[in-house]
C-alpha cells in the first residue's frame, strides 16, 4: 500500500508538472500549430494525475464515486483528445519537415536578402532622385530668379524707352499692358489695363481714340485689327483725346503675336508721339504757303508796279489834257466843261484802280498818322450809304472812347467802301442789314495768324463788317483774297485783294467768317497807337492857281507824259525843256548850268533811273530843286531818296492844279521873290 501511495503520488506530481510546462510552451510559442490540442493534452494529463491522487486517497478512504467521476472525466478528455488526434494527425503530417523548414528558411532568407537589396537599391535611387530633385528645384529656383531679373530688366528697359509699347495678352486684346511712355501719353495709371475692348469693369481708360475727328470703335483700333485679321497694321495715325483735355497725335505700328501652333495669341504695338512732328509739318506747310504767297505777292507786285507805271503814265496824259482843256474853255461852255469833268472823274477812278493793284502787293507805306477809327467811319458813312443798295440798311455800332491807330485815312476809307459794297451785293435785291462795329481787344502772341506771320502781342482795334446775305462756301472763302478771283459777273477780283494788302501794310490782320444762307462777317484788327488822333478832313482847293516863270527841265521816258506837262508848264508861265531819259537830261544841264529853276524827274526810266539821275544832277548843281514824279505811293517812291534833298513829290496822274501846287512849294524855298499868285485865264 505504501508502494502504491508513493508511486501514485510521484506519478500525480509528474502529471501535474507536465501541463504547466505545456502551458508555458504554448504561451511562449504563439506560432505552434494546433495549440488547442496541446491544451487538451495538458487537461488529459491533469486528469490522469488526479486519478492517481484519488487512488492514493482510496487506500485509506473509500471515495470510489469521486474516483469514478474523475476517471470518467479523464476518459472523456482522453476520448476527445483521441478524436482530435484522428483529425489533426493528417494535418500534422502535412506540416513541413525540419529540412523543409530549413530549406524554406534558406529560401526565405534569400528572398529577404534580395528584397533587402531591392529596397536598398530603391532607397539609393530614391535618395539619388531626391538629391536630383533638390538640385532641379534649386536650378528652377535659380532660373526663376534669373528670369525675374530679366523680366525686371526688360520692364525697366521698356519703361526707359521714349516710344510707347503696348502688349495685348489675348487674341481679342481685352488685356493690354503698357510701358511708362505709353502711360504718360494716355494719362493712365502705371500697370493698368489700357484696353478699350475690355469687358465692363475690367479696365479704366480715361481717353478716347479719334481719327479724322471721328471716335473709333474698339474693333477699329490698330491692335485689335492686327490681332483679329492676323496682319500687321503699320503707320496708323490716330489722335488721343485725354480726360484732361489734351490731344496727342500718335503713330501706331501693331503686329500679331503667335503661339507654337501659329495661332494668334495677342498683339504687340509701338506708339510714337508725333504731335510736335505734325505741328512741324503743319508749320512747314504754313511756312511754305506763306512763302508761296510771298513769292506770288512779289511777282504780282512787279506786275502791279509795271501796270501802275504804264497805266499812270497814260492817265497822266488823259487827266493832264482834260485839266488843260477845262482851264482853257470859256465858262459859258458848260456842256463841254461837264464832259471834261467826267473825263477827269473817269481818269481818277482809273487811278484808284492802280492804287488797288499797288495796295494788293503790300507796297503801300501810306501817309501814316494817328487816326480816330470811329470818326473816319462816321465821315465815310454818307458815302457808304450812297454806295450800298437802297434796300440795305447801314447800321453803325461804334464803341465810344476807342484809342487811335496809325494809318492812312484814304486807304482805310477804301477798305470800308470795299467791304460795305461787297456786303450790299451779297444781300442782293432783298431787304437786309449791313452792320459796321468797332471795339478794342488785347491779343497775345500767336493768338491770331496772318499770311505774313503772327500778330505781335498788344492792343488792337477791331473793325467788323457783317451782312445777312447769301454767305459763302468754304471753297469760296479759301480764295476770296486771291487776285483776280471774283464771284461777280463783271467783277475785277481786286477789291478784297487790295483790302488784304492795305491791312497787311498797316501791320494788321483780316479774317472772314461765313456760312451759306446765313451771312458773312469780315474782322479787321489794327494795332493801337498811344498818339492822339488827327483830323482827316480834306482841305478845299484854292480858288486861284499859282503862276511862275523860268525854265523847267522835264525828264520822262513817256512821250504822252512829256506832251501833257509841256502845255501845263506853259499855262503856268514856265518855259519847259524836255528830256526823254536821265542821260539826255545830264547833257542838257551840263550845257546850261544856270538856266533851270527846277527839274521834274520820273522815277522809273530805262538806261538811267530817277535815283541815279538825281545823284548825277546834284553832283552838277547841288542846289537845283528836283521834284520826283511816280505812279507809286509817295512813301514807297521816296523811301530810297531819304536825305537826298528832294524838293517834292508829284504823284501820277496829276492835274495842272496839282503840278502848280508842287512847283510853288518847291520854288518858295529857293526863290520866294519870284513867286506870285494870279488866276489862270481861259483861252478865247
Amino acid at each position: 500500500m505504501a508502494l502504491h501511495a508513493i508511486s501514485d503520488s510521484l506519478i500525480a506530481l509528474s502529471y501535474y508538472s507536465i501541463p504547466l510546462l505545456i502551458l508555458y510552451f504554448v504561451r511562449k510559442r504563439n506560432d505552434v500549430p494546433f495549440p488547442a490540442l496541446f491544451l487538451m493534452f495538458g487537461a488529459f494529463i491533469v486528469a490522469c494525475g488526479t486519478t492517481h491522487i484519488l487512488d492514493v486517497l482510496t487506500l485509506w478512504y473509500p471515495a470510489y464515486w469521486l474516483s469514478g467521476w474523475v476517471k470518467a472525466a479523464t476518459a472523456a478528455i482522453s476520448l476527445a483528445s483521441a478524436i482530435a488526434l484522428v483529425r489533426i494527425v493528417p494535418l500534422a503530417l502535412s506540416l513541413p519537415s525540419h529540412e523543409d523548414l530549413r530549406r524554406l528558411n534558406a529560401e526565405l532568407e534569400e528572398r529577404v536578402r534580395l528584397r533587402t537589396a531591392d529596397i536598398t537599391a530603391a532607397n539609393e535611387r530614391l535618395h539619388t532622385e531626391a538629391h536630383q530633385r533638390r538640385q532641379a528645384e534649386d536650378e528652377v529656383r535659380r532660373l526663376n530668379e534669373v528670369l525675374q531679373r530679366r523680366v525686371d530688366e526688360l520692364q525697366t528697359l521698356l519703361d526707359l524707352l521714349p516710344v510707347g509699347i503696348g502688349i495685348g495678352e489675348d487674341p481679342a486684346c481685352q488685356v493690354i499692358r503698357s510701358n511708362r511712355a505709353l502711360d504718360v501719353m494716355l494719362g493712365t495709371p502705371p500697370r493698368s489695363n489700357i484696353s478699350l475692348s475690355a469687358p465692363a469693369g475690367r479696365s479704366q481708360t480715361p481717353f478716347e481714340i479719334l481719327q479724322n475727328g471721328r471716335k473709333l470703335r474698339p474693333e477699329e483700333l490698330p491692335m485689335q485689327r492686327a490681332a483679329a485679321n492676323n496682319i500687321p497694321m503699320l503707320n496708323f495715325e490716330e489722335v488721343v483725346a485725354r480726360a484732361d483735355g489734351r490731344r496727342i497725335d500718335l503713330l501706331v505700328n501693331a503686329v500679331p503675336l503667335h503661339n507654337e501652333t501659329g495661332a494668334v495669341r495677342g498683339c504687340l504695338a509701338t506708339f510714337m508721339d508725333v504731335t510736335e512732328r505734325n505741328k512741324a509739318d503743319r508749320d512747314r506747310l504754313l511756312f511754305e504757303r506763306r512763302l508761296q504767297e510771298t513769292q506770288k505777292l512779289e511777282s504780282l507786285g512787279v506786275l502791279s508796279g509795271g501796270i501802275a507805271h504804264d497805266f499812270n503814265n497814260l492817265l497822266t496824259g488823259i487827266l493832264g489834257n482834260a485839266s488843260l482843256a477845262r482851264i482853257e474853255l470859256a465858262p459859258e461852255k458848260k456842256h463841254l466843261v461837264a464832259s471834261i469833268n467826267r473825263i477827269e472823274q473817269a481818269a481818277l477812278r482809273a487811278a484808284e484802280l492802280c492804287k488797288q493793284l499797288l495796295a494788293y502787293a503790300g507796297k503801300g507805306r501810306f501817309i501814316i498818322q494817328p487816326l480816330d477809327l470811329n470818326r473816319l467811319i462816321e465821315e465815310t458813312a454818307r458815302m457808304l450809304a450812297i454806295s450800298a443798295s437802297k434796300k440795305v440798311t447801314l447800321e453803325l455800332k461804334l464803341s465810344p472812347g476807342l484809342p487811335a491807330f496809325s494809318g492812312d485815312a484814304t486807304q482805310i476809307r477804301q477798305v470800308l467802301m470795299n467791304l460795305v459794297i461787297n456786303a450790299s451785293e451779297a444781300i442782293g435785291d432783298r431787304a437786309g442789314v449791313v452792320t459796321v462795329r468797332t471795339s478794342c481787344v488785347k491779343v497775345a502772341n500767336a493768338q491770331v495768324q496772318t499770311p505774313s506771320g503772327d500778330l505781335e502781342a498788344g492792343d488792337y482795334l477791331v473793325l467788323t463788317v457783317t451782312d445777312d446775305g447769301e454767305g459763302m462756301s468754304a471753297e469760296t472763302q479759301a480764295r476770296i483774297f486771291d487776285p483776280f478771283f471774283t464771284t461777280k459777273f463783271a467783277g475785277r477780283g481786286l477789291g478784297l485783294a487790295a483790302v488784304q494788302g492795305i491791312v497787311r501794310g498797316h501791320k494788321g490782320s483780316i479774317q472772314v467768317k461765313s456760312e451759306p444762307a446765313v451771312g458773312t462777317t469780315f474782322i479787321i484788327l489794327l494795332p493801337v497807337t498811344t498818339e492822339a488822333a488827327v483830323t482827316t478832313e480834306t482841305p478845299s482847293a484854292p480858288a486861284e492857281i499859282w503862276r511862275g516863270q523860268g525854265r523847267i527841265l522835264v525828264v520822262d521816258d513817256e512821250p504822252a507824259v512829256r506832251s501833257v506837262i509841256e502845255p501845263m508848264l506853259t499855262q503856268l508861265g514856265f518855259s519847259p525843256v524836255l528830256a526823254e531819259d536821265g542821260e539826255s537830261a545830264l547833257a542838257i544841264v551840263r550845257a546850261d548850268l544856270e538856266g533851270f529853276r527846277a527839274v521834274l524827274l520820273d522815277l522809273t526810266m530805262p538806261r538811267m533811273d530817277g535815283e541815279e539821275a538825281l545823284r548825277s544832277l546834284q553832283a552838277i548843281i547841288p542846289n537845283l530843286p528836283v521834284i520826283l514824279m511816280s505812279g507809286f505811293n509817295e512813301q514807297a517812291a521816296i523811301s530810297r531818296f531819304v536825305g537826298r534833298g528832294l524838293a517834292g513829290f508829284l504823284p501820277k496822274p496829276f492835274t495842272a492844279e496839282m503840278l502848280a501846287a508842287r512847283l510853288r512849294k518847291a520854288l518858295e524855298k529857293t526863290d520866294p521873290a519870284q513867286v506870285g499868285t494870279r488866276p489862270l485865264q481861259p483861252q478865247q
